[in-house]
């Protein structure tokens, strides 16, 4: 058949409405077609196969002649005229000719139907499927998404005609996995279905899943479906696909490719913009969770998740190579490397990798973070991911994890599958722009204690946390370390398996060791938030203390009785000095509970031991005696309290410091005048604070501060606004006290009217469009509230107004700069006083009127130009 013929053929068929077929319209399209040209003898069959096996070819040669892989259809009217013949032909032939329960899978609105016996059903049904399988071995028919009717009734009569074979059938065309996910699944889910087609496609939907790109396709396909599906939570979409996947009995072959692809996709996931991205990422996440708790049996699986993840940091353990200066990492690998982990363990809010992987990698972590520069993400991602893991251990866990970093570091080596940061691995800085590489160092002293142990990190990351009841967890452990544990004590019985230079060296470890565990102490306990939570529960550190005490008076006075050990009473006499040390205060605090009277008497007891000092009678009066217990004068000053709290990184306490300091400047408190310069950094660190209350009550602190100290305070804000280094939100946050303070000096701020302008009229330079503009209203303001006696500076300003009106495209700046030359000319007193500038002024409003774009611009300029001439006409009106 000619080619002009086909493509007229195929016109004509799209043309037509499905809701109109009917044979006599079917049959005129078939007009220009040569009779008895069918692919089979219908001689003797029905008008409608006739026209069926007619119209098969017809599609089939219009498909080998126009649209071959290697040519183009003439336009692209012609591609969706095809593709639309394509889909009216399946409704009148394919579609019929299926089993009832699958005729529902897909839409057909002709009106044609057809009534032949089942074997005669069956014969035209493999005829139509054939014919169906000839046009998808065009890859152009099949990848097509316009076809996915045809696809779903092709596959649906090929699973009826085959079952368990169907998938063989289907061989050599080039389905996109993702569309062959989407019709068997729509097939799956017919209710009506054969058992035995059921169980072949969940087969074959395994089959497909465990392809290179099926897992992704799989993800694609669920995670995106519509209609009845629409309104099922997401979450538990990703928890169907990790139980297809991650279930047991699936072979070697299928684990290990879905795994490659789960890695793949949750890769590309983490890195995307677009708003699909978190719901993969929590899918790979919820799939690598389920394969992670396989039984084990599936080690090999869960080693290959660990590799996966950890495997970068296996490296920092141990080096490739040991050449000084050789870079084992840059800081941009780095932090993706780190980014990576911290989104599978701590990036998502619904589900997570199990903590446990993160467990032997603590030492490694804690000992990075504490070579990292303060500041870098790189460092926030490695707290979240430690304090991830020792939030989620058991009460027997977190022990064994947090002595083991209390002690010395060769005690936590000897244990199995931990790793280390290699004692050579050192961070290189470039000056410049602060870019660093994690390289090999030179050979360190291997005997030095500087820096060996890990509990300091710890605490540092402890103290930033707000996971109060975990800080109080490891205070527990520390404190029972310190009290009861004997390994701490130096003078222990001489170790005579070793030589005098071996056993001093573990002697001096172990001082360390005593030395940095009373100074974690101390720094947790001088935490703020944690200072609450212990006053509120205290019973945990008392139960300690007293078994301490209780233990220390029963030795000691066998100590007396017995005349010996007395250097191991004394020992532990220091000990119980430096625990006095850390929990006076606190232990003073609590002092009218109950709960505390056991120890006093322990306490009064031990004082009239033999072996108590003086230095230690003082400190137990200092606890027992109630007539010095006073609340108010336990802690420091109001100020120095107030000051403490403004520090503390919590923005609740940062309100609650702050408010005291208020109140103490406006008492004109002797000591809070006296340190209005820390007080005056402290609130400008505290504006750089996100919480927007912090930053507001930071604001209220600058002002009162004008009140003993106004002129320094003032000058101060001004060089910050005026400081390029500073962010440009801190610069925003700077400006806005600045107006602040204005408003409350009301016209009094006159004298500062020379800096506030010059530093204002400065920022509307700024290539930040929000710093413009801000720098604008910062103008209109302080104008106003100056009763705009700011004639001086009205030429300047008008200057400024008229250079953004120029060059500037941002278009609130433009419309503020309007705004704020309509406000000048309506408030300023005198205006006549500078007539030389306002033919300027007066052409400039016309030209903005004239030539702007922006309607709100050009009514401000019409506004603005009103008020020009009434003060104008008012002028010559009192002057006649």
């Amino acid at each position: 058949m000619d080619s002009k013929v086909l493509q007229e053929v195929i016109n004509c068929i799209a043309s037509l409405k499905a809701t109109d077929i009917s044979l006599a319209k079917l049959s005129d399209c078939l007009k220009s077609v040569p009779e008895h040209t069918a692919l089979v003898d219908v001689s003797k069959s029905d008008t409608l196969w006739q026209i069926t096996c007619n119209y098969y070819l017809v599609l089939t040669k219009f498909a080998e002649k126009n649209v071959e892989e290697q040519s183009d259809i003439s336009s692209s009217q012609d591609t969706v005229d095809f593709h639309g013949a394509i889909d009216l032909v399946r409704q009148f032939t394919l579609h019929l000719y299926l089993p009832q329960e699958l005729r529902r899978l897909t839409k057909s609105e002709t009106q044609l139907h057809v009534i032949v016996e089942e074997q005669e059903r069956i014969r035209r049904l493999s005829y139509c499927v054939a014919q169906f399988r000839s046009l998808f071995k065009n890859n152009r028919l099949a990848l097509h998404s316009r076809m996915i009717d045809c696809v779903i009734d092709f596959m649906a009569g090929t699973y009826s005609l085959f079952g368990a074979c169907a998938f063989s059938e289907m061989e050599g065309i080039a389905f996109p996995k993702e569309m062959m996910f989407k019709c068997l699944l729509r097939i799956k889910g017919c209710k009506e279905l054969p058992l035995e087609i059921s169980k072949a496609i969940h087969g074959n939907l395994l089959e497909l899943t465990g392809e290179p790109g099926g897992f992704t396709a799989l993800c694609r396909t669920l995670l995106t479906i519509s209609g009845s599906e629409a309104n099922v939570p997401v979450w538990h979409k990703s928890q169907v696909i990790a139980k297809i996947v991650a279930s047991k009995g699936h072979t070697k072959r299928f684990y290990n490719q879905v795994l490659t692809d789960c890695f793949a996709m949750y890769q590309g996931a983490i890195y995307a913009k677009n708003e699909n991205a978190l719901t993969y990422t929590n899918t790979c996440v919820e799939c690598l969770k389920q394969f992670y708790q396989l039984p084990i049996a599936y080690s090999e699986l869960h080693n290959k998740i660990e590799t996966y993840f950890m495997r970068r940091f296996q490296k920092l353990s141990s080096p490739e190579e040991f050449i000084t200066g050789y870079v084992v990492v840059d800081q941009s690998k780095l932090l993706a490397e780190l980014y990576e982990c911290r989104m599978a363990f701590t990036g998502i809010s619904i589900n997570s990798l199990p903590s446990s992987i993160l467990t032997p990698y603590l030492p490694l972590f804690l000992k990075l973070h504490s070579i990292l520069p303060l500041g870098c993400k790189e460092r926030s991602y490695l707290e979240e991911m430690i304090i991830f893991c020792l939030s989620n251990r058991t009460k027997n866990e977190l022990e064994q994890v947090v002595l083991s970093m209390a002690l010395e570091l060769s005690t936590f080596e000897t244990q199995n599958g931990c790793f280390f940061l290699h004692p050579r691995i050192i961070i290189k800085q470039t000056p410049v722009n602060g870019y660093y590489t994690i390289q090999v160092g030179p050979q360190g002293n291997k005997n030095s204690l500087e820096g060996g142990h890990l509990l300091p990190p710890l605490v540092t990351i402890l103290k930033s946390t707000d996971r109060n009841l975990l800080v109080h967890d490891v205070f527990i452990i520390l404190l029972k370390q310190l009290m009861l544990s004997t390994r701490l004590e130096i003078s222990s019985e001489p170790i005579i398996i070793m030589d005098a230079a071996e056993q001093e060296d573990v002697l001096c470890r172990r001082m360390y060791e005593k030395c940095v565990l009373i100074q974690s102490l101390e720094d947790l306990i001088n935490v703020k938030r944690f200072q609450n939570q212990i006053y509120e529960n205290p019973d945990d550190i008392l139960k300690i203390f007293e078994a301490s005490l209780a233990s220390h008076i029963s030795d000691e006075c066998i100590d007396i009785q017995n005349e010996s050990n007395v250097t191991r009473s004394s020992k532990r006499t220091d000990v119980l000095d430096i625990v006095l040390s850390i929990l006076g205060d606190f232990l003073r605090r609590v002092r009218s509970s109950d709960k505390i009277n056991k120890i006093v008497r322990l306490l009064e007891q031990y004082k009239s031991l033999p072996g108590c000092t003086d230095q230690m009678k003082i400190k137990i009066d200092y606890i027992c005696n109630t007539s010095m217990v006073d609340n108010d004068t336990i802690s420091d000053s109001t100020c120095h309290n107030a000051l403490s709290l403004c520090a503390d990184s919590e923005p609740y306490s940062k309100v609650y410091g702050t408010t005291l300091l208020i109140k103490l400047i406006k008492e004109r408190d002797v000591e809070t005048v006296a340190r209005r310069h820390t007080i005056l950094i402290l609130a400008l660190e505290n504006l750089m604070s996100e919480e927007s209350y912090a930053f507001l009550n930071s604001v209220r602190l600058l002002v009162s501060l004008c009140e003993v100290f106004e002129t320094e305070t003032v000058e101060v804000l001004i060089k910050e606004y005026h400081s390029v280094d500073k962010n440009i939100d801190y610069r925003l946050k700077i400006g806005e006290a600045i107006i602040k303070i204005v408003e409350v000096l009301g016209p009094t701020a006159i004298r500062y009217r020379d800096e506030l302008l010059n530093c204002f009229l400065f920022g509307m330079k700024n290539s930040v469009d929000e710093f413009r503009t801000s720098s604008l209203a910062n103008i209109g303001n302080i104008c106003r509230i100056l009763s705009y006696q700011v004639h001086h500076f009205f030429y300047e300003v008008f200057a400024c107004i008229s250079c953004i009106m120029e060059t500037d495209t941002f278009l609130p700046t433009r419309r503020a700069a309007i705004l704020v030359l309509s406000q000048l000319i309506e408030g300023m007193e005198g205006l006549m006083d500078l007539q030389e500038y306002l033919i300027s002024v007066y052409r400039f409003l016309k030209h903005v009127i004239v030539t702007d774009t922006d309607d709100v611009t050009k009514l401000q300029a019409a506004v603005a130009l009103d008020h020009l001439k009434s003060k104008t006409k008012q002028f010559f009106t009192v002057y006649n």
